[in-house]
């Protein structure tokens, strides 16, 4: 995948993310990112690492693949982890992040909320 800035890491998350809060309200079924990349057309091949717009950002801010990349995540999850901030909002508790929510809920309505908060995320 072609080198992403900040913005344009961010342009397409918010784009991905309210796309899959859209369909899984338009249709009443789960959606998720496979879907989105099978419906823009995108090859597998030019996916985004982890199929997230902002991974593949850390990943080619900070040069690794996976010890540290999250630090250079471009959106705040509100989680006190170093890593995988997005699964878990603190070390070693049963506390699920916000994607780690919308990826585990069996709740159609909470799908397309969680997708949508994840779309909205703010800066750092």
């Amino acid at each position: 995948m072609e080198k992403l800035t900040k913005q344009e890491a961010i342009k397409l998350h918010r784009k991905m993310w309210n796309w899959i809060a859209d369909e899984t309200e338009r249709t009443g079924k789960f959606c998720d990112k496979y879907e989105y990349f099978d419906v823009m057309k995108i090859p597998r091949g030019d996916c985004p690492r982890a199929l997230c717009y902002c991974c593949e950002y850390a990943i080619q801010k900070s040069g690794e693949e996976y010890e540290n990349r999250c630090k250079c995540c471009p959106l705040y999850w509100g989680s006190d982890c170093d890593e995988y901030m997005c699964l878990d909002k603190k070390f070693m508790g049963d506390d699920k992040g916000l994607f780690g929510r919308w990826r585990d809920t069996n709740n159609i309505e909470e799908s397309a909320n969680l997708a949508r908060e994840i779309a909205n995320l703010e800066e750092v």
